[in-house]
């Protein structure tokens, strides 16, 4: 590592100890769950490592947009998939009712996003669709799988991570 690279991820170490109460109640402030406020804190720390030049004295206030702009697309994203899944019919009828191009966009979406939960384990699949369909905490999947709080999520991380993969490998 060059001595800018290590003054950077120093900077960057020192802002996720400095910040992450904060960041994390950027997101709680929204109501999202604890995992993905978790896993949003993680991202904001992932993408300031992504910032080639980024100046020490400006990490903090960097650090806050990131997040202050993943909990936006967070409540979009999650407002729309929710008017989605809520009003949208089912798949099979999209053709018979005669759906705009966007909606069969949508549809190819929710396509990739169904196969990719079926090659989740079995197990994974429940709790990645109560989490994600039926909006339980981990403490209720916890409850409902009679597993830990954190082999919930440790699951639900695992198998957030690889839909993500899938979905990105398409898009």
């Amino acid at each position: 590592m060059t001595p800018t690279e290590t003054n950077k991820s120093q900077a960057i170490a020192n802002a996720y100890v400095e910040m992450r109460a904060q960041l994390l109640a950027i997101f709680r402030q929204v109501r999202m769950p604890e995992a993905d406020c978790e896993d949003m804190v993680q991202e904001v720390f992932v993408r300031l490592l992504g910032v080639e030049t980024l100046q020490t004295e400006t990490v903090n206030a960097i650090a806050a947009t990131i997040a202050f702009r993943l909990r936006i697309d967070y409540l979009r994203r999650r407002s729309f998939l929710h008017r989605i899944y809520k009003d949208v019919p089912r798949a099979e009828i999209f053709e018979q009712m005669g759906y705009t191009n966007n909606t069969c966009e949508l549809h190819e979406l929710i396509c990739i996003e169904q196969n990719a939960i079926a090659r989740l384990r079995p197990e994974n699949q429940r709790i990645y669709r109560l989490s994600r369909f039926d909006d339980k905490t981990n403490d209720e999947i916890a409850d409902i799988m009679s597993m830990s709080y954190r082999s919930v999520e440790s699951r639900l991380y695992r198998s957030r991570m690889f839909i993500r993969e899938q979905v990105a490998k398409v898009i």
